[in-house]
Parts: C-alpha cells; structure tokens; sequence
C-alpha cells in the first residue's frame, strides 16, 4: 500500500459523498472542491452520510482547487453535462503527470469527453453501484446496495495508482475487483440504471412497480439496450438479460434511480447522456430502439415544460 494517496472528489453529491468519504475512511487524504450550499454546509457542519452507514467528515473542501495542489487521483462526481466545464476549471490546479481522472457518471459517453481533455492514458473508467440520494446540502442518504465500484484505465493497461484506490476500498467494505474490460461493465451498468431509469421515468414508476405492473415493457426496454451495447462491443454474457432482472429482483421495491428522481422534481438531469444517447447510438450501428426513443421524446418534453 502506497504510504499516502492524495484524491480529490470534483462534486460532493450522493456518489462524490459516500466515495469519498469511504476512501477517507481507508485513510487516503481526500478533499472535497464543491460550490453554493453545498461548500457553505459543509464547512459549517461537516460532510455527513446516514442511513445503512452513519458518519461525519470535517475535510478539506474548497471552490478552489489551487488550495488543494496536484492529487494521485481526481474522482470526477458532477453531472454528466457538469463534466467538462469542471474539468476545464480545475485540471490545472489538480492534474499532475501521473494523475488518473476517474469518472463516476451513467451511460457510456462519460469517459471519452474526460479522455479528450486530460487524454486517454489518464482516463478512468468507474462503476459505481450503491443506492445514495441526497437529503440536504452536505448529508446524504445511503439507503444500501452492493456498496461497490469497479474501475479500470481507458486503455486496459494496468495502472499503480488504480491498484491503490481498489485496495483502499476493500479494505473498508467496498468491493473493487480488478477489470480487465472496462467498456463492457459501462454498458453492463447502463443497461441496468439508464434502462431502469428511462421506463421509470416515463412511468413514474418505482422499481418495484416496475417489475410488477410494467414488466413487459421493462424487458423490451432493457432489450434494446442490450443490442445497441453488444453492436459497440460490449462482450455480454448469453444471459444477460436473464442477470440484470435478478440483479433489479433482489433490490428494494421502492427504489429510483437518481435520473428519475431529476426529471420527477424538474431539476436539470441527465437526459441526453443516458436515453436521450441511445436514439443516436443505436443509429451508429443500424439497431433500431423504438421504445427508447419514445421515452426519451417523452422526457425531453417533460424537461422542457420545467425549464431545462
């Protein structure tokens, strides 16, 4: 174990919050760059998660960067379309020659906007998988899950700084296996959240209800995910379909994803990096996404009567 591993968590939402403070835990130096409310709430009252996981954290958190100088690891936590005006902002206070930008955001398109700015040989990949929401600025919510996330460098290559941050989540209770194909476990993730959060979206339908009410649909939904993903590449298993619906079977019935509870509050979302991408993914490689489209003209709609 390396003795000291520097990381700073770009965006100190639910995903930034619980990853970052479970890399404070296994005893990295963390640091939080954070704006607004957020910035003033933890400064005043410390960064706090509840739920299935109790604790508070009084890091170091800036709307600077420059305070926090050059990281072994930047986890890149903002919004998809946050992502590169962050990066733009902050890389040159905070990337150095052997810094990694690890990115933390659904669907697929994520990781080569990083890869553009700061290059390939710095970009990677992750997959985050726990139920987290945000309860106010500053406390968050873990409601459980796998508690796990997968990462590994754009490229393939293996990378010290990568084994570093997979050995200090084991060691706290956070699985993070090692990857030897990062763009299938994107896909595999998106086929999961984005899927799920496109029908429940449309519906406002929680999962449960979902899997109850809506299930046909569901599976025609997650079906053309599927084929759009293997036409890029993605090496699925044969029974994909049949593992991503006993992953969503053994999950709480009252769960959303973070996506849909955006679009149900009017907020700004994700929409155009999860299925507002598939329509043009799919044309890409000839497969066609009926449903898909359909959800996503819907939720354009939708978004544009609250203002976004």
């Amino acid at each position: 174990m390396m003795d000291r591993l520097k990381v700073a968590v770009v965006g100190a939402g639910a995903i930034g919050t619980f990853y970052g403070m479970m890399l404070e835990q296994a005893g990295a130096d963390v640091s939080f760059v954070a704006r607004g409310a957020t910035l003033a709430a933890i400064r005043r009252d410390g960064l706090r998660i509840t739920g299935k996981r109790t604790r508070t954290i009084h890091p170091l958190v800036t709307d600077d960067p420059a305070q926090i100088d050059v990281v072994d690891a930047v986890l890149v936590c903002t919004k998809t379309f946050q992502v590169a005006p962050a990066l733009g902002d902050y890389s040159s206070s905070l990337i150095g020659p052997d810094t990694v930008v690890v990115t933390t955001q659904n669907g697929v398109a994520t990781p080569q906007v990083v890869a553009d700015i700061v290059g390939r040989r710095r970009t990677c990949p992750g997959v985050c998988r726990e139920w987290v929401k945000i309860v106010e600025p500053g406390v968050v919510d873990d409601m459980g899950g796998p508690a796990s996330i997968h990462i590994g460098m754009l490229d393939d290559m293996q990378n010290p700084i990568v084994d570093e941050i997979r050995s200090r989540f084991e060691s706290v209770g956070v699985t993070c296996p090692p990857v030897d194909d990062i763009t299938t476990e994107l896909w595999f993730k998106a086929v999961n959240v984005c899927a799920q959060g496109a029908i429940g979206a449309a519906l406002e339908a929680t999962l449960g209800e979902l899997l109850t009410y809506h299930r046909d649909l569901f599976v025609r939904c997650v079906r053309e995910w599927i084929a759009v993903g293997e036409a890029h590449g993605a090496d699925f298993s044969p029974d994909v379909l049949a593992a991503v619906f006993a992953y969503f079977e053994s999950q709480e019935d009252h769960l959303t994803t973070s996506f849909q509870r955006d679009i149900t509050a009017g907020r700004a979302s994700e929409l155009e990096a999860q299925v507002g991408a598939l329509p043009e993914l799919g044309d890409e490689v000839g497969v066609d996404t009926p449903l898909n489209d359909a959800f996503a003209a819907v939720l354009r709609a939708k978004a544009a009567r609250a203002g976004h």
